[in-house]
């Protein structure tokens, strides 16, 4: 995946302004909605690759992957939620979706609840494939220049990185799931 995006906006901390607005702020809804096209209609490699870069040197905010893939001509009414959604999770299926080759998004949030920072964190990014898929390489390749291990797991791989907002990325044919690193994890406020 050769891409000139600029992921900036992933890492800003918005500026907040009496009665006004961070100047910043439009430039960075360039690079969202540049990040939004690319995610929308570029190969589900491609997509699992730029979430990869995103987490791989400093921990990115959470809120811009909930809602990359949401169709807006879908309507609000809300999907069927699986039994293990917690309280500040985020789950979105295909029926709300751009993408039809993904069954559904999970961000497994964790709330800090006023111990640090009374934020939120994103645990883990999981995305369930609707065919089986093979992206190993696509994540060995995205993790160039990372120490990592690969264990093999019962039909699945665990890559254990080290030095990085990622902790680990499972994958199977049809799943993936980007564990963040706590170590790593920034309070953003705005947006």
């Amino acid at each position: 995946m050769k891409t000139n995006l600029n992921l900036d906006f992933l890492y800003y901390q918005e500026q907040q302004i009496l009665d006004g607005k961070d100047p910043n702020m439009e430039t960075y809804e360039e690079q969202e909605d540049t990040f939004i096209d690319f995610v929308s209609t570029k190969p589900l490699s491609d997509v699992i690759k730029l979430f990869i870069l995103s987490y791989k040197e400093k921990y990115a905010q959470h809120n811009f992957f909930a809602g990359c893939f949401y169709d807006i001509k879908t309507g609000m009414e809300q999907s069927t939620e699986p039994e293990n959604i917690g309280e500040h999770d985020f789950f979105m299926s295909k029926e709300k979706m751009t993408r039809k080759d993904i069954e559904h998004i999970i961000l497994r949030i964790f709330k800090d609840d006023y111990e640090k920072t009374n934020t939120r964190f994103l645990k883990e990014l999981e995305l369930v494939f609707t065919e089986p898929q093979d992206f190993n390489n696509a994540i060995t390749n995205a993790l160039a220049g990372k120490d990592f291990s690969i264990n093999e797991l019962e039909g699945r791989k665990l890559f254990i990185i080290e030095n990085s907002a990622i902790s680990e990325i499972e994958i199977s044919p049809l799943k993936f799931v980007l564990r963040t690193n706590s170590e790593k994890w920034v309070a953003y406020y705005g947006w």
